[in-house]
């Protein structure tokens, strides 16, 4: 597969700092709780019988980096780098962290440049937000950082009904665009990629996907 030819595209950091400022309306809040608690449920049981004791996790695009500290936490890992190119984010990690082991990066995912690989390289309801050639660098970049035999996790809306209403009534009033995915689409993102599907889950008929994959060693 050949990677998409359209103009790179992406939201600006400023955008993102003023969705960060501006406070979530019931629905919306409501939406996201459980919407969190699913994705939980999901991504614990798709990492059920990945060891990452003693590893290292980049959470790419981490927002609170609430889902990578529990995982950090539950198996057992070494470290976890949280990167962000808005501030509020960066924040908020540093906030919740404890004295948990977070290093915290505020970078352009596109322009992120480590000295180091993962274990695990997350990322959750990030790489829907890319499209042209910025979709495909950002998934070089989840690669890129990932250990030869480490493993590659991602969360992003499907492209259904759900997902368009959802983003035609509380995504696009706040400034937040997104370019969503058929499973077909991420299957081919990822293989192009180099990159071995272990699990593949979506729910609310396709409505959020969820990718487990690996790097070849």
């Amino acid at each position: 597969m050949e990677h998409c030819a359209q103009p790179a595209g992406t939201m600006p950091a400023t955008a993102w700092e003023r969705v960060w400022a501006r406070p979530r309306n019931g629905l919306a809040a409501w939406l996201c709780a459980f919407g969190n608690w699913v994705s939980r449920l999901v991504t614990f049981s798709m990492l059920r019988d990945v060891n990452l004791k003693g590893g290292t996790i980049l959470d790419l695009g981490c927002g609170h980096a609430d889902m990578t500290m529990t995982i950090l936490r539950r198996h057992g890992g070494r470290a976890l780098t949280a990167v962000d190119f808005c501030s509020e984010a960066i924040e908020s990690v540093r906030r919740r962290k404890g004295t948990l082991p977070v290093t915290t990066i505020q970078a352009d995912l596109l322009a992120l440049d480590l000295d180091q690989q993962f274990d695990l390289v997350y990322s959750s309801l990030v790489i829907e937000h890319f499209w042209g050639e910025a979709r495909w660098q950002a998934m070089a970049q989840h690669v890129r950082f990932a250990k030869p035999g480490g493993y590659v996790f991602i969360t992003t809306p499907g492209r259904s009904l759900f997902s368009r209403v959802f983003d035609f009534l509380l995504n696009r009033p706040t400034g937040i665009h997104e370019e969503h995915f058929t499973s077909g689409e991420l299957r081919g993102l990822l293989s192009s990629h180099g990159l071995e599907i272990i699990r593949f889950r979506d729910l609310l008929f396709q409505s959020v996907l969820f990718v487990l994959a690996r790097k070849q060693g």
